[in-house]
């Protein structure tokens, strides 16, 4: 991709808030409003921006606790542990999936309502022969990068 710095400005920035306007955004990067749109046009054309998300409110979405999970998979399952990729992707409480190196080769991020709600989720999907064991962590807090 040939991308300047006014293009991987506005990744940035829209990384951060993808609702931003073209008036916004123009004041942070130095170029028309007309100009950031076309180029954020461009950006989605192209292929650079994959997806625009929507982050919910927990109060709204009763998701309360949010936990990284690291699953370690059984080695020599190819196929298998694909498939559980697959099946916990579609879970509503899986957020994020990332393949890792380290013990653990997958890490998942979680937002269940309770500990209670992760404990039944754990015991209804981790506990597959396809998965080794898990360590889980419990974010206490957030912080999102804020726009400059």
């Amino acid at each position: 991709m040939d991308l300047d710095d006014f293009d991987h400005q506005l990744l940035r920035l829209l990384s951060l808030d993808a609702r931003q306007t073209g008036k916004e955004l123009s004041e942070k990067v130095g170029l028309s409003p007309a100009a950031c749109l076309r180029r954020v046009q461009r950006l989605r054309e192209i292929g650079a921006i994959r997806k625009e998300i929507a982050i919910l409110a927990p109060e709204v979405t009763g998701t309360t606790v949010t936990l990284l999970a690291m699953l370690e998979m059984v080695r020599g399952q190819p196929e298998r542990n694909a498939r559980a990729r697959e099946k916990l992707l579609k879970l509503p409480e899986v957020k994020k999936l990332y393949h890792v190196t380290g013990k653990a080769d997958l890490v998942l991020t979680i937002e269940c309502a309770s500990m209670e709600a992760y404990a039944a989720f754990t015991e209804r999907h981790f506990y597959a022969e396809e998965i080794k064991g898990f360590d889980t962590i419990v974010v206490l807090r957030s912080y999102d990068p804020e726009v400059e």
